[in-house]
């Protein structure tokens, strides 16, 4: 390929990679705006003028992107699942010791329903109005973050730190944990912080069922590895 050829593919394809960057940033936009929509008035009664007025484009600019608003409420949901799935083994990263992974699960997962509580509340509200095929995409990402936390609690059970437990039911236990800090923020709220309220989760869904050897590690670490500073 001649020189002036090779130039002529970078730039199409840079092009191209802006074209996409474009397109997503566009998307993302118009979901935001659905996402607060569809909190505050329901999906029911928000319209897809509604969604192009919030986000300051044209109803025509929508329909390029969804075919109709129950796809725009297809994207949202995955958009909030998306970040949890990708954002949760990113703040994970550098934490080797099983125990502190644990505790951070909850921390982390919990601090991004903070930055998310409407996403949270949208999502179980609405995900039964799905098609079947969308719901299962839906469940599928869902399953992928609670498969985040049964890997740390798996690790804790190898290295003897934790009893051997019904993962099934306790994994699921810890994300309605999560979860509640937004569905039930209202009566939260007044009460605990967000430190607080993990503190006490940890109480109740870690603490007690440690081993011995589980205990040991937890006070030999405490104030160090444990900490709640760095992970909030």
């Amino acid at each position: 390929m001649s020189g002036t050829g090779q130039l002529s593919t970078v730039v199409t394809d840079r092009a191209e990679a802006r074209g996409r960057d474009n397109a997503e940033a566009r998307r993302e936009q118009i979901v935001l705006a659905a996402i607060k929509l569809f909190s505050k008035k329901g999906y029911f009664q928000t319209t897809i003028e509604d969604i192009a007025n919030t986000a300051g484009v044209s109803k025509g600019l929508v329909y390029l992107y969804f075919t109709d608003k129950l796809d725009v409420l297809f994207y949202t949901l995955r958009f909030v699942l998306d970040i949890y799935g990708r954002e949760l083994p990113a703040l994970l990263k550098g934490l080797d010791h099983p125990l502190q992974r644990l505790e951070a699960v909850l921390r982390t997962y919990c601090g991004l329903i903070d930055e998310h509580r409407d996403e949270t509340i949208l999502a179980y509200q609405s995900t039964k109005i799905l098609p079947d095929d969308q719901k299962a995409v839906v469940k599928a990402a869902e399953s992928k973050v609670n498969r985040i936390i049964q890997d740390c609690m798996e690790d804790c059970i190898y290295q003897g730190m934790l009893q051997r437990v019904n993962l099934d039911f306790l994994v699921h236990q810890y994300a309605a944990f999560c979860h509640s800090w937004a569905l039930k923020h209202w009566a939260f709220r007044d009460k605990y912080t967000l430190d607080e309220y993990v503190e006490e989760g940890i109480k109740l869904l870690i603490d007690p069922i440690l081993t011995d050897k589980g205990r040991a590690e937890k006070a030999d670490n405490t104030g160090a590895a444990f900490g709640a500073d760095s992970l909030l």
